[in-house]
């Protein structure tokens, strides 16, 4: 297989699952753990990561499709995903886009799915379509501190990666939260923990 990136927490290999493009996603040791603490910790990461693409994708939010998990391995196998990062193909012209990611982050968010490291190069744009992917971080609440600092996360990079587009393309991410059912409280919350992290 052909090792495509290896970051902190796995290693990205391409594959092929019955003919077709594949990614395996493959949890790395950590030497700096206790082994059965770290077999444990990328065991359950392994699943819940399983567990919240296909959740996503259930609720119409694209995600690649994962084929098979290997819980003993701490393997993903799961679709390849043709296309270009969001955050290379992201310009003052095709701003729709933004929106577009704002009413997937409230369908996440108003059904308890929370990405957990929302930025533009765990999105992927394939033709009109937006895949997000990379769920590594995330996981299941409904509270409203969860949600808030998901948004907060995704607002600080956007700012950093794309001071250009700000902030109109910031605006049109809130435009398409809140008109998809993304909750105001969540926004309020966002500027709270926001303001703690600057005094602080």
């Amino acid at each position: 297989m052909e090792l495509l990136r290896q970051g902190a927490e796995a290693k990205l290999f391409r594959a092929r699952f019955e003919g077709k493009k594949a990614l395996l996603k493959k949890r790395v040791p950590k030497a700096y753990r206790n082994k059965e603490l770290d077999d444990r910790l990328r065991s359950t990461r392994t699943t819940g990561e399983a567990t919240l693409l296909r959740k996503a994708r259930s609720l119409g939010v694209n995600t690649p499709q994962v084929y098979s998990v290997d819980k003993a391995g701490k393997e993903i196998l799961m679709e390849f995903v043709e296309g270009k990062r969001l955050k290379d193909v992201l310009t003052g012209k095709n701003l729709g886009l933004c929106k577009q990611v704002g009413e997937a982050i409230a369908l996440m968010h108003e059904n308890g799915l929370i990405h957990g490291d929302l930025t533009t190069s765990n999105v992927m744009v394939k033709g009109k379509e937006l895949f997000f992917i990379d769920f590594g971080l995330g996981k299941q609440s409904k509270k409203l501190e969860d949600k808030a600092v998901d948004l907060l996360v995704f607002k600080k990079t956007f700012e950093a990666t794309h001071v250009e587009l700000m902030p109109r393309g910031w605006e049109m991410i809130l435009e398409g939260y809140l008109g998809k059912g993304g909750k105001k409280e969540v926004l309020v919350q966002m500027k709270k923990v926001e303001e703690r992290a600057r005094y602080h």
